[in-house]
């Protein structure tokens, strides 16, 4: 079966030959990966690609234990339930966003491109910490990185600022840019990224006209009107993040004790039992025996199979 590569992939293998860097060429090759048709034709490239990004991450993670430094690089270490990237033009109000999401002190100022590196904090949703991840502004010259950063993200917040009277021209631009290095959220193309639009500075001037008219043109994602002034729909996005992320929280109990909602294990929506057991214990899978659960859909104690497919908010208890 041939492998029908698109046009956009001989245009990046280009770059990626002409990166001079170990992390340019990693981007280029991760961007390569996300190109190629998936199908039995490309099996033997798709392979390749992974072994020359396996082997770049190796040599980059040497070159760090060398002292080796090179061009400034920035990555984010994942943590908590799910990684949520901030991503917007100069002035959109991301830092600001950031502070109001979490307990963060970003650096926020009415002057262009005051974040210059990603700025992190953790975002309390009810029992559970969820990473935000705030970038520098996109822009026709951003670095590499930040599109890496972008794509590998659990979800994507893309802030534009409701009293710019571009703001139309301002989501086409980062549509554009995000399309170049195939990184797709909306639903003409397939979708293949978990985007929110936060329509920020909904508190000045002229916004809500503009709002009104991009709530009639676009409707590919959740779309959220916000102000970090008044912090109107706050809890709303909170809880949009949440559900886009595509996670539920699962609580244990130990035999005897009553059943209580404390301390959750995060796994993927569709995860079942033995999902749960793997993911406390990997002897659990072998060795379990039988599962209680216990939650507000009717359960109050019952055995469980182990292919039962767990609900946000249930309580297991392994007998193992």
């Amino acid at each position: 079966m041939p492998a029908n590569l698109p046009p956009q992939y001989f245009e990046v293998e280009k770059k990626y030959r002409e990166a001079k860097t170990l992390q340019e060429k990693l981007v280029y090759l991760q961007e390569l990966l996300a190109i190629v048709p998936k199908h039995k034709g490309t099996e033997k490239l798709q392979a390749e690609l992974k072994a020359k990004i396996s082997k770049i991450k190796d040599m980059i993670e040497k070159s760090k234990k060398k002292g080796g430094s090179g061009s400034a690089w920035y990555q984010v270490e994942r943590q908590g339930a799910g990684q949520v990237v901030l991503l917007g033009l100069p002035n959109s109000g991301k830092s600001a966003l950031l502070n109001s999401l979490t307990n963060a002190s970003a650096l926020v100022a009415d002057y262009p491109f005051t974040t210059t590196t990603p700025q992190i904090g953790m975002m309390e949703y009810e029992d559970i910490k969820i990473q935000i991840v705030d970038t520098p502004p996109l822009t026709d010259d951003s670095p590499p990185w930040l599109y890496s950063i972008y794509r590998f993200a659990d979800i994507i917040i893309i802030v534009l600022d409701a009293a710019e009277q571009d703001l139309l021209e301002n989501f086409e631009f980062i549509r554009t840019k995000l399309r170049e290095r195939n990184i797709i959220f909306d639903n003409i193309e397939g979708k293949n990224m978990k985007a929110i639009v936060l329509i920020n500075k909904i508190d000045l001037p002229g916004a809500n006209e503009n709002l009104s008219v991009f709530l009639d043109l676009y409707k590919d994602c959740p779309i959220i009107p916000f102000s970090n002034i008044t912090k109107v729909n706050l809890p709303l996005l909170k809880e949009e993040i949440f559900k886009n992320l595509g996670i539920i929280r699962v609580y244990t109990k130990k035999i005897g004790q009553p059943p209580e909602r404390k301390e959750p294990v995060v796994l993927k929506l569709g995860a079942t039992v033995i999902d749960a057991a793997e993911h406390i214990h990997k002897d659990f899978k072998k060795n379990l025996q039988y599962t209680r659960l216990w939650n507000d859909h009717g359960f109050s104690g019952q055995r469980v199979e182990k292919n039962h497919v767990l609900k946000d908010g249930d309580i297991v208890e392994f007998h193992v």
